[in-house]
């Protein structure tokens, strides 16, 4: 409808009779008339306040214009054009209005607009009648609310239609994924998961079951170590798997990764998201299952981002799969963020080729996830990353693949990352911070940027590392620079990490290995449990070593430190620690209570000699131990006490102003215009007595205010006595 043209029509003033009538409608809000016009093609309903009418104001407060596919309101209210939009539902004064029925305790429907005139509501049933139904009870607005639901249904319809056209011609380009992607999917990115679930028959024999090889054989643990959760080779096909106790395994073992595959556009590429999930099944869920196999594969497609590159900058817009204005039906939709999918595998069976025409072309990011098939990367930060920072194709391609994936989630650390790199640098070492040497050590470790900053440590201090020393302290000690730097260390680091590795055989796992976090461990592959132990033992033992410094032990005899049975010997250590402590503390809180005592007692004295010095003086006149008792003059005076004693006595003011409590200044005789203590009273107590940044009462002001206690209280109590 042409809204300019629609508020060009004069506007129908009310008649007499109508302010006659709104005398007489008892609830009614408004009294509506209606006109054809157009050659009848448009329904105008006018709509006239009921309050005003009997005010004799004959102006309409709104009109609504009905065509046979549309319809608009013009609220008449105000001298501006304004249209409004909504329904009659959603303006419940102008129609029908909802009420709760307090007898029925039903919500039920009132109309709330008479009808002027029989012509009136003939126009309205004639307008409406393709609308009505025998069973209307608030004719002809049931009809008439028929009519503009059947209208906002055809313009939803018309606004998801305009976006869905342009979803459809985004994902027209697509045909599905090539098989050589799936298969990579379960052969290389889902090589983790595979298991060696076993189960001992007897002392050093194990029937084993393999996941990958489907193969099941009995096999000598003298020849095969078999831990459970821990990392090794399956005697049957030769391929890295995670050994099972069967008898530990959970009911189903779940895997699931991101995978990406990338698909060249015109003007970019698109980036597109699978989720692969493996199923293991216990041997009681095979059971209960009773069809099937052990293991199951799924893999579906539920996310798109389509990437452009305007004047060289990243533009992406996401789609994702789902449920589309939860009308009921799947399809491709505008991208809510639903998808977890930022970590993921990147293919690279058609990469460079797949972005070459883009600035993503010499990324080597293609390297990355060569070196990486099972390692999920934010490769959506990486191309940010890159386009700041290109050197990092330098990187890649060096085979520092743990570094340049900590540089590419280093947006994401708080912080930044602990080893961190100069992105200004001109050459690799520049960059790095490292001599060739440990460059080719960093390289042959692929180590991360926790490697980066102990290389740069030990450079630093002219320790030389070589790569499997360095890879052992790391997997033992962690990113522990202090331990490097320290020059009164017994043995060597190499005859340390030894010694730890070696308690650390049958130590306990810690929180890290409880099944709770087998749920986490679904997304990411589990650590090794070996360097699992290695790692709670050296944090143990760095532990234990600060309980002999404090227990005053010869950390020279090398009995002492490095004790054989590490785990007994630590145990024992912490109860003495644990003794030596308590004990400490009891001889700290027994001088406390010596002090209290003491204060007390010096307290009860001062208090007897402000008593002395104040016996026929009144509780608000005391002065004694160099202090005297102000009562503040203006709401003024309070705060600034607050402000110069930096405490929240200003927000007393109201308080004090009602007479709901009593605010009184204490300070020394030298000074009494200056803050020095803050007290509350209220109820005949007192509430609280603060000073500078609300510090507790020193002894002298302590007697002083339990002087000035006293002496309120007993004259509260002569004052009942006396009525």
């Amino acid at each position: 409808m042409d809204k300019r043209m629609l508020s060009k029509i004069p506007r129908d003033p009310a008649t007499d009779e109508m302010m006659e009538t709104s005398w007489r409608l008892s609830g009614m809000k408004h009294i509506v008339t209606a006109k054809l016009l157009e050659d009848k093609k448009i329904l105008q309903l006018t709509f006239y306040e009921v309050a005003k009418l009997k005010e004799r104001k004959p102006e309409a407060a709104f009109r609504t214009f009905l065509s046979d596919n549309d319809y608009i309101t013009q609220d008449l209210r105000v001298s501006k054009t304004k249209w409004l939009t909504s329904s009659f539902v959603n303006m419940e004064t102008l129609s029908t209005r909802c009420r709760w029925n307090k007898k029925k305790r039903n919500y039920e429907y009132q109309v709330n607009a008479y009808i002027n005139s029989a012509e009136d509501l003939r126009l309205m049933d004639d307008f409406f009648s393709q609308y009505k139904e025998d069973s209307d009870e608030y004719a002809p607005w049931s009809a008439a609310i028929r009519f503009q639901t059947k209208v906002m249904e055809k313009r939803l319809a018309d606004k998801h239609s305009k976006e869905l056209q342009e979803i459809d011609a985004a994902m027209a380009p697509f045909t599905d994924a090539p098989e050589e992607f799936f298969c990579w999917v379960w052969d290389e990115g889902m090589s983790f998961s595979r298991y060696v679930i076993y189960k001992e028959l007897k002392r050093g024999q194990a029937e084993c079951e393999c996941t990958h090889c489907k193969k099941t054989g009995v096999v000598s643990r003298k020849e095969i170590r078999m831990r459970n959760n821990e990392k090794g080779i399956c005697p049957f096909c030769g391929s890295k798997v995670t050994f099972k106790a069967r008898g530990c395994m959970p009911r189903q073992i779940c895997d699931e990764r991101w995978f990406m595959y990338v698909d060249p556009i015109p003007d970019g590429f698109a980036l597109r998201y699978f989720k692969a999930s493996r199923f293991i099944q216990s041997g009681s869920a095979l059971e209960f299952l009773q069809s099937g196999g052990r293991v199951k594969e799924c893999i579906y497609e539920y996310e798109r981002t389509i990437y452009t590159f305007p004047k060289g900058n990243p533009k992406y817009k996401d789609y994702e799969w789902g449920i589309y204005k939860q009308r009921g039906n799947c399809r491709w939709c505008p991208g809510q963020g639903k998808m977890d999918c930022m970590s993921c595998i990147l293919y690279p069976g058609n990469l460079p080729q797949a972005w070459a025409h883009t600035p993503m072309k010499y990324s080597a990011l293609e390297i990355l996830a060569s070196n990486f098939p099972t390692v999920s990367i934010r490769y959506e930060s990486a191309i940010e990353e890159y386009i700041k920072f290109p050197k990092l194709e330098w990187i890649c391609k060096m085979g520092l693949n743990n570094l340049a994936k900590d540089i590419i989630s280093s947006s994401h650390y708080y912080g930044g990352m602990v080893g961190k790199i100069n992105r200004s640098g001109k050459t690799i070492f520049d960059i790095l911070g490292l001599t060739k040497v440990n460059t080719r050590i960093l390289q042959e470790i692929d180590g991360d940027n926790y490697v980066l900053r102990l290389l740069r440590v030990s450079q630093r201090i002219g320790l030389q590392f070589k790569p499997e020393q360095l890879k052992e302290y790391y997997e033992t000690f962690g990113c522990n620079t202090d331990l490097l730097r320290q020059a009164n260390r017994k043995v060597s680091l190499h005859k340390l990490v030894k010694y730890i590795t070696k308690e650390s055989e049958n130590y306990p796992m810690g929180d890290e290995g409880c099944c709770r976090q087998y749920s986490y461990m679904r997304y990411k592959e589990r650590e090794d449990p070996r360097i699992m132990r290695k790692r709670n033992t050296a944090k143990d033992w760095l532990e234990y070593l600060d309980w002999c410094k404090k227990l005053h032990y010869d950390l020279d005899n090398m009995f002492i430190y490095m004790p054989t049975n590490f785990k007994k010997v630590h145990d024992r250590t912490y109860k003495e620690f644990q003794e030596a402590r308590d004990r400490i503390a009891a001889e700290e809180r027994k001088l406390r209570e010596r002090e209290a005592a003491k204060r007390m007692m010096q307290a009860e004295k001062e208090m007897e000699d402000i008593f002395k010095k104040n016996k026929d003086v009144d509780a608000f006149s005391i002065s004694g131990k160099g202090l005297m008792l102000v009562v503040p003059k203006t709401a003024d005076d309070i705060k600034a006490e607050g402000a110069a004693l930096h405490h929240c006595v200003a927000t007393y003011v109201d308080k004090v102003a009602k007479g709901e409590t009593m605010i009184l200044f204490i300070r020394k005789s030298g000074a009494p215009d200056e803050p020095y203590y803050t007290m509350e009273w209220k109820d005949n107590s007192i509430v609280q007595c603060r000073g500078l940044r609300n510090c507790d009462m020193t002894p002298e002001v302590k007697a002083f205010t339990k002087v000035f206690e006293k002496k309120m209280v007993d004259a509260a109590n002569k004052q009942k006595r006396s009525v």
